[in-house]
């Protein structure tokens, strides 16, 4: 059976993990000689993320998350921290030179980029040791039997990573089925909360991010473009607590020990 999404976003069940690497890079929109990231993976990255695990093919998957029939929550479990990694690499410019090898006694030729120049030097910023609970819930039937299956099995068609593909990821605390309540009154929200920073209850201590990352998707003639933006707010420590003032259309909810917020 699969999970039920009210009006307000908040499914009746949902799949929970924790997902941790030593890296992360979530590339931002727009930026290109420094390769910065969002601190949050944006919902799109998660989406793919989770159409890995079941091995979906490339554009095949955004019906399946479009924001009226999925719900997806982040909740950060440690320290938001960045460095800034310099690296070599080379540019994609076809008419750059390149190196040709022939084979001796049958007729071959291989062609490969000349590596002794036209380097580039990019800035990378990437998360160090980042760890998020990610709970989800969609009403494609065979997505959501097909996912619990790969995460009750410990399996993936094409290993899960946090961004960039050489940053492999593992996948634990696995809970199938977690049936979300309603709370009311919450102190604070330990995932990020989909308003924006004039909208949270300041507190003493306490520092604050806002980001806007591409939250849905759909597929079109040639590849794929965006078509919903939103904007989170996140506590850069962690057990630090996002407080929102009264807003109807936020739902704090409980799965297991954490109250988080549904998108």
């Amino acid at each position: 059976m699969t999970p039920h999404i009210d009006d307000d976003g908040v499914p009746d069940r949902c799949l929970s993990f924790t997902i941790r690497s030593t890296w992360g890079h979530f590339k931002r929109v727009g930026r290109s000689v420094t390769k910065q990231t969002y601190r949050i993976p944006p919902r799109t990255t998660v989406s793919g993320l989770l159409a890995a695990i079941v091995g979906s093919n490339r554009d095949s998957y955004y019906d399946v998350f479009q924001s009226d029939n999925s719900a997806i929550s982040i909740t950060p479990l440690a320290d938001l921290r960045t460095v800034n990694v310099p690296t070599t690499g080379l540019g994609t410019d076809p008419g750059q030179d390149v190196t040709q090898t022939r084979g001796h006694w049958r007729s071959y030729q291989i062609t490969y980029q000349d590596t002794t120049k036209d380097r580039q030097l990019h800035a990378y910023e990437v998360l160090a040791d980042p760890v998020y609970r990610i709970d989800v819930a969609v009403e494609d039937a065979s997505f959501y039997e097909s996912l619990r299956d790969h995460l009750d099995n410990g399996t993936a068609v094409y290993p899960p990573s946090l961004g960039k593909s050489e940053y492999l990821a593992t996948i634990e605390d696995v809970t199938t089925d977690a049936s979300p309540t309603h709370t009311s009154n919450a102190d604070g929200i330990d995932s990020i909360v989909p308003v924006s920073l004039s909208e949270t209850v300041p507190q003493p201590g306490v520092s604050y991010g806002v980001e806007r990352s591409p939250a849905v998707m759909e597929a079109e003639r040639g590849g794929r473009r965006t078509t919903r933006f939103d904007d989170y707010v996140f506590t850069k420590r962690s057990g630090e607590r996002v407080k929102i003032a009264d807003k109807a259309d936020v739902t704090p909810v409980q799965v297991e020990d954490r109250t988080v917020v549904f998108r």
